[in-house]
């Protein structure tokens, strides 16, 4: 190391053009740690990041990811209480029809089948089960829709990244090229 004392002019005239050196307190020259100016392969992360958003598109992917597990599970639950409200009207179904089979049991078969569709349609239990399993069976359409949606977005954004590495690599071979 040089200090003014030792070297004097000669020292800072020296230095002076190198870019790696910076003056310490002491008023030695001190090599650099990094740089100044940006690496060729900062320079290229730097654009894919922020022209290009890599970064971003990857994060979105994740997200979307995430948010399509978790619609997945709701449509699971969905799927779930409906078998249950599916078994619980078979099984209402059945005990009213026994009732009514052993209300008018000298009946005939096809007057009885008419007679049994009636008796479902005037209970309450059963048609309020048939409403639920309705609005079970649309919300289930509806998530399903939703999923749909969200795989062709992350479908898309695949793609997208897939591009993206694409032109990276065009550019690297650009550039090795020259």
């Amino acid at each position: 190391m040089t200090t003014e004392a030792e070297g004097g002019a000669d020292a800072d005239s020296q230095h002076s053009a190198c870019p790696i050196v910076e003056e310490c307190g002491f008023r030695c020259r001190v090599p650099a740690m990094t740089d100044t100016a940006p690496s060729p392969v900062l320079k290229a992360l730097t654009y894919a990041e922020e022209q290009l958003g890599v970064h971003s598109v990857y994060e979105e992917v994740l997200a979307k990811r995430n948010e399509l597990d978790e619609l997945l599970s709701e449509i699971s639950e969905l799927r779930d209480k409906k078998r249950s409200l599916q078994m619980s009207l078979e099984d209402k179904e059945m005990a009213v029809a026994a009732d009514e089979w052993g209300k008018h049991p000298d009946m005939a078969v096809s007057r009885m089948e008419k007679h049994v569709k009636v008796a479902f349609s005037n209970d309450g239990e059963i048609r309020g089960m048939r409403e639920e399993l309705a609005k079970v069976s649309g919300d289930i359409e509806g998530r399903e829709f939703d999923r749909d949606m969200l795989e062709t977005d992350i479908k898309i954004a695949v793609a997208r990244l897939h591009e993206l590495g694409g032109y990276l690599q065009y550019l690297a071979a650009i550039k090795t090229s020259r």
